[in-house]
């Protein structure tokens, strides 16, 4: 499977606001521990693009017509289509790997079980006035799940990316149309408490706690402009494959 910088997929969360379309935001971040693995991420008009977080790969996902697309510039090769059908896909693939790695028996009726989960206890602390960013003021906040730190934001009111997506439901369908290749997600980011919070304004940094790994992501550049079309369109002469196939690196 394509290596993922797990951490910048999830980097983006809020609500959508009803005010009329000015202009559309491209924003790089980095973590400041690889600063030459630069993400660029494009909102505008109810899409989103992010390059440089799954490997070969660019995103593309428009939110308000449920569809995804991943491209591969280097082959020319492309795939996607609505993102409730290609969770179907990858859920077909995920489920016949867990049946694989079920080592017993008594492993593999486990799994069938399909046990509901416990619902989490989400808590979010505002810690007030975070440090001036990139010439915004912003605020900072804390995420607690089931009394876990999980993650640290500081959010620029200011930059109002959700004037031109909605982030929390970007953020559903990322995780539905990548699952596990989103791999920094805990569930959390679709709660209403979670949602709520990144309404609030972009985060210029984020530091994110996973499987005790510590990651942190750093806005380094905003740019606020009408960005082409062209910019979250899929080539008309490249290949349209598998989406499976694509995302997990299988050769044409």
């Amino acid at each position: 499977m394509r290596q993922t910088a797990s951490a910048a997929l999830v980097a983006v969360l809020a609500l959508t606001a009803a005010t009329p379309v000015l202009a559309g935001y491209r924003i790089q971040e980095v973590d400041p521990e690889f600063p030459k693995e630069v993400t660029t991420t494009w909102f505008q008009g109810g899409k989103v693009r992010v390059d440089g977080a799954l490997e070969g790969l660019s995103l593309v996902i428009d939110v308000r017509n449920g569809e995804g697309w991943l491209i591969e510039a280097q082959g020319k090769r492309y795939a996607g289509g609505a993102i409730a059908d290609l969770a179907g896909e990858l859920r077909k693939i995920e489920d016949e790997q867990a049946r694989e790695d079920a080592a017993t028996e008594e492993a593999a009726e486990e799994i069938a079980k399909d046990v509901p989960a416990k619902p989490h206890s989400i808590q979010v602390k505002d810690l007030g006035a975070g440090e001036p960013l990139l010439g915004y003021q912003t605020s900072r906040h804390q995420v607690l799940v089931d009394g876990e730190l999980l993650e640290e934001l500081w959010l620029a009111p200011k930059l109002d990316v959700s004037r031109e997506v909605d982030l929390g439901a970007y953020q559903a369908a990322l995780q539905k149309m990548l699952g596990g290749a989103a791999a920094a997600s805990q569930g959390y980011e679709e709660s209403e408490a979670y949602r709520r919070l990144r309404a609030v304004g972009y985060p210029l940094r984020q530091v994110l706690y996973f499987v005790g790994e510590k990651t942190t992501l750093q806005v380094t550049s905003v740019a606020v402009e009408t960005l082409p079309a062209s910019d979250f369109a899929v080539p008309k002469e490249y290949k349209r494959i598998g989406f499976t196939d694509l995302l997990f690196g299988e050769s044409e």
